[in-house]
């Protein structure tokens, strides 16, 4: 095949500009391993999770958001495939376990190439079973039991019925948000022999290296519940996905790979695809399958900045050879074909006709790509085009650095609030014992993962360490409070728990402190500490909301907190400048001011409000949850109250009032209601009653259901 060499200076003009482009977008080396650092970084929040709760859950990120290769004007989703870690796959007899939920992988004549029935095998002896053991356990055709491949399409279809929220579908992917796409799955250790040959043919640019093909071969694959398209048997067949070492491909490859694969992608999304209008759909897969032929076959010296467009041709035309013979080959599986069920014979010749426009003229489509205004970046100071939206390299740096921030730490802290969220109705004590145990006994020192990358155990780690620091916030906290609640000494153990979680974040720990010590009546030491917060949460602090009201993917950043971002820093979520949400358990109770009583478990609901809750719901609504900034204003408020400094107390409550609005215009406020109920009891104790009657009813608008609003309503119009 000739690969073309442009030697026209216009192309090679255009060339420069891509590069530019891409280098613009966020496709740079830093960039990409930020993106890399963040979603690897969430995947192992989530399992730390899942073992700290016993599930025995193993959560993988794939696809364009944890490879890097993606732009923001593609808007992609996030895959993620949870792994059960309780089932064992043996894929032949001598991987029985005993205890474990065994199945055999079982190639039956009904099955393609890539596919595999799971046979349930006996926990006690390594022996099929006779009988089905759920009802996702059925009887085959050929009188043996195997396991359906619906049961988690099922399951997920049924929460989200129950909870009234939408349902998600595509392919094995199931979810209840359109922009995460969730596959339950099955580790396999080895890898079928539909991959044998992968690992010893010829490469005339030797990548993989032989020392990535061992360490490719350790990853195994996953066996994900997808039947083949066109099979009678779909629902019992469950297919080979070697993504493991999908992603360690991809992160093997240097930035002109990811470039030329971003390329690939910006021509798919917004050329070849709308061409097609429907009539067949090139994906990514297939995008990226290109690029690992072409990773392989290329010499070295091909894969350079000048010829980026000549590798972008080698792909295309790769393509368009797979679209002539009608097979569209698996990478690192044999006998698989990329088209069925994607493209039939006429939809390929669509897209051959494409494909052939986009190889003849060089390119020159490349110019009408509308995501993130590429083409006019092409076409900038060519043909003399205005440009007036296209962002600066720096701001979108900066922007996409934000929203990983953001969005590691809420995920973060979203996970250690599920980690707490069945501690509602345990005594105060006993949730001291249990966040100890936790802290020094229990999975959170134990945590095993089953991965080659050592970064990953390094990420383990990190998270732990974050874990039990914000663990020590609550214990501390509890401690105290049962101390306050018998007029008990309260110990130096519970000073050094507060000690240690003091930097989980710029303001949480620091606001439970000043709030337990306004509680123990001592007011010129809360005063100093809120001094301290109020120091440290300038305009560049960043308020984070993880208790699952906000999805992070909404969240904006604010710029003066993405402009701190140290420029080599890749991991993005670990900052100073951030300000989690104070939110206190009812076993807190003492070390809360009093009419935060009111946001507590179900003394906010009044009526029949706690059925009118969502699935997130469920979890928050138990505790007292304030934003930060508005919690500061407001011990200010309370705590120079009660040294009489007057002034000051003025003050307070003016920074409260104004930073509540600026917070709700900025989307710095997550618990609008509860701020501005803050606001009210301020303008309460202020005398102006019926100003904050006013701002409870205003606080209603905003959540009418449990509210602890709907109390104060009462509680001030049954004194009228």
């Amino acid at each position: 095949m000739a690969v073309y060499a442009s030697g026209w200076l216009f192309y090679d003009v255009m060339l420069l500009r891509l590069i530019a482009a891409l280098e613009d977008l966020g496709v740079t080396e830093l960039m990409v391993g930020r993106r890399r650092h963040a979603f690897l970084q969430d995947e192992s929040v989530m399992t730390v999770t899942s073992q700290i709760g016993g599930a025995k859950l193993v959560f993988y990120h794939f696809g364009s958001m944890t490879e890097g290769t993606t732009t923001p004007g593609m808007g992609s989703d996030i895959d993620t495939l949870m792994c059960n870690d309780r089932v064992n796959i043996m894929s032949e007899w001598p991987d029985w376990k005993r205890g474990r939920h065994n199945l055999l992988m079982v190639k039956h004549a009904t099955c393609s190439p890539q596919h595999y029935r799971l046979q349930e095998i006996r926990a006690d002896l390594p022996l099929p079973l006779t009988h089905p053991i759920d009802e996702f356990s059925v009887v085959g055709e050929d009188g043996y039991i195997y396991r359906n491949n619906k049961e988690s399409e099922d399951v997920m279809r049924r929460e989200a019925a129950e909870s009234n929220l939408p349902s998600y579908h595509a392919g094995p992917s199931h979810s209840i948000h359109e922009m995460y796409d969730i596959v339950e799955a099955y580790r396999c250790r080895k890898l079928p022999k539909e991959c044998d040959s992968w690992f010893n043919r010829p490469r005339p640019g030797n990548w993989p290296t032989a020392e990535m093909l061992q360490a490719a071969r350790e990853l195994g694959c996953f066996l994900v519940p997808d039947g083949y398209c066109d099979s009678d048997f779909s629902s019992l067949e469950w297919r080979v996905s070697p993504s493991l070492i999908e992603r360690y491909l991809m992160f093997s490859m240097e930035i002109i790979h990811v470039q030329c694969y971003v390329t690939l992608k910006l021509l798919k999304k917004d050329i070849i695809n709308p061409y097609l209008n429907g009539n067949g759909k090139l994906s990514s897969f297939h995008c990226k399958t290109a690029l690992f032929y072409a990773r392989e076959q290329l010499l070295p010296e091909m894969w350079t900045v000048d010829r980026l467009f000549d590798c972008v041709l080698y792909c295309l035309n790769l393509i368009r050879d797979w679209t002539i013979n009608g097979h569209s080959p698996h990478y690192i599986m044999d006998d698989v074909n990329l088209f069925d069920g994607k493209l039939n014979s006429e939809q390929r010749t669509s897209l051959r006709s494409i494909l052939d426009i986009i190889i003849d003229t060089h390119l020159a489509p490349l110019a009408f790509v509308k995501a993130d205004n590429l083409g006019e970046r092409l076409l900038h100071n060519v043909y003399t085009v205005a440009i007036w939206d296209m962002t600066p390299r720096r701001a979108v740096h900066q922007k996409v650095v934000g929203f990983l921030s953001v969005y590691g730490n809420e995920r973060r802290m979203a996970y250690v609030l599920a980690i707490l969220s069945d501690t509602a109705d345990k005594t105060p004590d006993e949730l001291c014992l249990y966040l100890h145990s936790l802290i020094t006994e229990r999975p959170l020192h134990q945590i095993h993962r089953h991965r080659s990358e050592h970064a990953l155990f390094m990420l383990d780690a990190e998270n732990r360490d974050y874990f039990i620091s914000y663990l020590k916030q609550h214990l501390a906290s509890t401690a105290a409070s049962i101390c306050l609640q018998h007029g008990m000494q309260i110990g130096s153990r519970i000073w050094s728990w507060y000690s240690a979680a003091i930097d989980t974040d710029a303001a949480s720990t620091r606001l439970k402190l000043a709030s337990m010590l306004y509680c123990k009546g001592d007011l010129q030491m809360t005063a100093e500490v809120l001094e301290d917060v109020e120091r440290r949460y300038d305009n560049s602090v960043q308020a984070i909301c993880g208790c699952g009201r906000v999805d992070p993917l909404e969240t904006k950043p604010r710029e003066s907190f993405a402009e701190l971002m140290n420029e080599g820093d890749t991991d993005v979520a670990s900052t100073n400048k951030s300000a989690y949400c104070v939110r206190f358990f009812r076993q807190e109770a003492f070390c809360v001011p009093p009419f935060l009583h009111y946001e507590m478990e179900m003394i906010r609901a009044v009526g029949d409000d706690i059925q009118h809750r969502s699935v997130p719901q469920c979890d928050w609504m138990d505790w007292a949850e304030v934003d930060a900034r508005p919690f500061l204003h407001y011990l200010q408020y309370l705590t120079f109250r009660g040294l009489g400094l007057r002034h000051k107390q003025i003050q307070a409550f003016r920074a409260l009032r104004d930073n509540t609005v600026d917070g709700m215009v900025h989307n710095q406020v997550f618990h609008v209601e509860t701020a501005i109920n803050l606001v009210a009891h301020c303008q309460e104790m202020e005398g102006q009653i019926d100003d904050a009657l006013n701002l409870y009813l205003l606080s209603q608008e905003f959540l009418s259901r449990n509210n602890a609003a709907n109390w104060h309503i009462l509680r001030l119009t049954s004194d009228l």
